[in-house]
């Protein structure tokens, strides 16, 4: 709904009413907006590292890839 539409409704209102709209629309708009970047930011674990913690340098077999091979062979 545009400006001039709101408006226009407004002036239906009884006095009191369009009184406490606009002024309920001057404290919206003094309000600071949040910013997009505002918002914190999700940590996320680092598996690898985790990974790493508790197998050490061994290799795990890809089980997918192995069954793949077993079923296409």
């Amino acid at each position: 709904m545009s400006a001039a539409e709101l408006l226009k409704h407004a002036r239906g209102l009884p006095r009191g009413e369009r009184q406490k709209l606009l002024s309920g629309l001057l404290t919206l708009e003094e309000q600071p907006e949040k910013s997009v970047g505002a918002e914190k930011r999700v940590k996320w674990p680092d598996v690898e590292a985790r990974a790493r913690r508790i197998f050490g340098k061994r290799v795990m077999p890809n089980l997918v890839l192995m069954e793949r091979e077993e079923a296409s062979a």
